[in-house]
């Protein structure tokens, strides 16, 4: 017998930034890269897992729920290395930037807008959000209007990033109706 799992997709969005602060997002993907090395680093020391969110996030500048959010994955990095022994070390010297992750409603929201576009709020930093309205593919925001509007679908963690010095936005979607094979 197969097991199977709910629908998740990744709808991929450019930001269209209005607020005019798009160097605060750029400055926060900077940010989210230094809380990942931190969390590698405090990992390869033998720091406990369960201690290392606390002793990032006091010395991040991130919203809490997006640091806990790059910390996790860096963890399952680590993870990873171990569980798998082909699966190379993280390394926590890595420059650049690095993507935000964040949960709907705590760390970025969506809402639709009176002319019909999806518009959004992420918070970069404490206290400081950027703003604007989602841009692509029409298949992709048809299923996030209907996400927003309809209790079938759930919107999920998302990550705001650079691509080619673009602003992007990647939200996952789950489809409560659906589901598919395990593979």
């Amino acid at each position: 017998m197969t097991d199977a799992q709910a629908l998740v997709k990744t709808l991929d969005f450019q930001l269209d930034i209005q607020s005019n602060n798009e160097s605060l997002l750029y400055d926060a993907t900077f940010e989210a890269r230094s809380v990942y090395n931190e969390t590698i680093r405090l990992a390869k020391q033998g720091v406990e897992w369960d201690d290392i969110p606390d002793r990032v996030a006091d010395g991040a500048d991130l919203v809490k729920n997006t640091t806990q959010r790059v910390v996790a994955k860096a963890l399952g990095a680590m993870e990873n290395y171990y569980e798998y022994d082909d699966f190379g070390q993280p390394s926590h010297t890595t420059d650049g930037a690095y993507p935000l992750r964040a949960n709907f409603t705590e760390g970025y929201n969506l809402s639709l807008t009176d002319d019909g576009d999806v518009g959004f709020r992420i918070s970069a930093k404490p206290y400081k959000h950027v703003k604007g309205i989602l841009e692509g593919d029409d298949a992709h925001l048809d299923i996030l209007k209907t996400a927003l509007e309809s209790d079938e679908w759930k919107i999920g963690t998302a990550e705001a990033l650079f691509h080619n010095e673009n602003a992007e936005l990647h939200v996952n979607v789950t489809d409560t109706e659906q589901t598919v094979r395990d593979k």
